[in-house]
């Protein structure tokens, strides 16, 4: 009968291809169901069930099977990099008559570490990677960090923003375990550079239940999540920079945008971090969104977009460079 209707036949295979998929994925599903509309999803009605709960631990297991190997096939990845680059890159011999030229004479240790104490730029090393992280907000400064820390810098920076993430569902996508997993991967990484927050300013999970948003249960679970990410770093003794929310154009988004910037501030600051406000790099001398600004050399442009949340190229490309304004390579 299917032969006779190979249309039929196709959309058997299509739904049964797709209720497999839920099937396996379900956990996926229900957290970007929590993540986007806050509420559970209508597969979590399934959780009764022993045969659905089944296929949640197959595709758990699938999935942590799957990352495994990625962990495996790019620790191979770096080594044979590593080996080209001993075997193939030769350090060049200076010429001879270079040898001959006196040496300059050294600064007294005094003047050096007097000029090192006033300095407030992070001292970075040219060569060594660096890590950005967060949501969509990071995903546009990325673009134009990259270029210049590797033409000027040899540096080489590794964007794993992800559109859509946050500190707030960890089910959907997990950053303090993100964070470690990459820094143990990377171990050559000097610099972290965080961007988060934008999808943050709601309710929380916990069991079955939801957490009020800024309720005292709420800040101390964010508060670990921050912390965790910040050991992960402090423990391998690289450096984080934390760039702190933006104005936003809704009231309701801009007040909890404030409140998440005290505890970025409070924590970072106490891990010895560097915490840095974007405010005022996009025009606000206080509170309130702005989406235009006035510069020197272009006049009036537009450095936010209509959502009220994202940037413009502008924008974007002024928050590169503040980034950039906090670095000191030597």
């Amino acid at each position: 009968m299917f032969a006779a209707y190979p249309h039929r036949r196709i959309l058997v295979i299509l739904l049964s291809s797709m209720l497999l998929l839920f099937w396996l994925e379900q956990a996926a599903v229900n957290a970007y169901w929590r993540q986007t509309f806050h509420s559970p999803s209508l597969l979590e009605q399934l959780d009764e069930l022993s045969p659905w709960r089944e296929g949640g631990s197959l595709g758990g297991g699938l999935r942590r099977h799957s990352e495994a190997l990625q962990q495996q096939v790019g620790s191979w990845d770096r080594l044979m990099v590593d080996s080209l680059n001993a075997c193939c890159l030769k350090t060049s011999q200076a010429p001879a008559i270079a040898a001959a030229r006196p040496a300059a004479p050294k600064p007294q240790a005094s003047a050096a570490a007097a000029v090192k104490a006033v300095d407030s730029h992070l001292a970075l090393e040219e060569g060594l990677p660096v890590l950005l992280a967060g949501d969509s907000m990071m995903q546009g400064v990325a673009l134009h960090l990259l270029p210049p820390l590797f033409r000027q810098h040899q540096v080489k920076a590794l964007d794993i923003s992800k559109q859509s993430t946050g500190l707030t569902y960890p089910d959907f996508f997990n950053w303090p375990a993100t964070i470690e997993r990459q820094l143990a991967a990377n171990p050559k990484v000097q610099l972290l550079v965080m961007f988060v927050g934008a999808n943050d300013t709601w309710d929380m999970v916990g069991g079955n239940h939801y957490i009020r948003f800024a309720s005292p249960d709420w800040e101390q679970r964010y508060r670990e999540r921050i912390r965790s990410i910040l050991q992960s770093a402090n423990k391998r003794k690289v450096q984080v920079l934390w760039l702190g929310l933006p104005n936003m154009g809704r009231d309701k988004l801009n007040d909890g945008a404030h409140y998440l910037n005290r505890l970025y501030r409070e924590e970072v600051g106490a891990a010895g971090g560097r915490f840095v406000s974007t405010r005022e790099v996009l025009g606000s001398a206080d509170d309130s969104f702005t989406k235009f600004m006035t510069l020197p050399d272009q006049g009036e442009v537009a450095v936010r977009t209509a959502d009220g949340v994202h940037f413009t190229r502008q924008g974007q490309l002024l928050l590169a460079r503040r980034v950039l304004a906090e670095l000191r390579f030597e």
